[in-house]
């Protein structure tokens, strides 16, 4: 049950392109806002269409590949945890933040990119044709994973 605990899975476009920092310590951090739509009925039977947006930080490897191949507009499925966090800014007002640190993600859409494995690794770029360019097929659906270290592209 422990891994049942704070856990979120959001599936959203990114509303700006990945910003990464490089921190003191040499560790790389990624921001973007995740937009996530629902749609209901009201009491009147009128649809409603509402978006909730999601401020989504990325560590490390999972940050260098947020910054290589995310981008404004994207579908991108984000598995991590909640953060609170509170701050008190310049001017003396308590500031308090809700995050999503990210453990996983899934790039969704379509798009015409060649099959393979990308890695955080170093040394482990593309499984495959190195030299293989954009498919010559027409847009098939892309996924991309990333679990830990490593993140497939279909």
């Amino acid at each position: 049950m422990n891994a049942l605990r704070n856990k979120v899975q959001l599936i959203g476009r990114l509303g700006q392109d990945p910003e990464i920092r490089t921190l003191e310590s040499g560790k790389k951090v990624a921001h973007f806002n995740l937009a996530t739509n629902e749609s209901y009925k009201n009491s009147e039977g009128a649809k409603i269409d509402e978006t909730t947006w999601h401020s989504i930080v990325a560590w490390n490897g999972l940050a260098e590949l947020s910054s290589k191949y995310l981008t404004r507009g994207k579908e991108v499925c984000i598995e991590g945890r909640i953060s609170y966090r509170s701050y008190t800014d310049k001017n003396g007002i308590q500031r308090n933040i809700t995050e999503i640190v990210a453990s996983d993600m899934v790039m969704l859409g379509s798009g015409t990119r060649s099959r393979g494995l990308i890695s955080d690794e170093p040394g482990e770029d593309m499984a495959g044709d190195p030299a293989a360019g954009p498919a010559d097929e027409p847009a098939e659906a892309e996924a991309s994973v990333h679990r830990g270290s490593r993140a497939r592209m279909k």
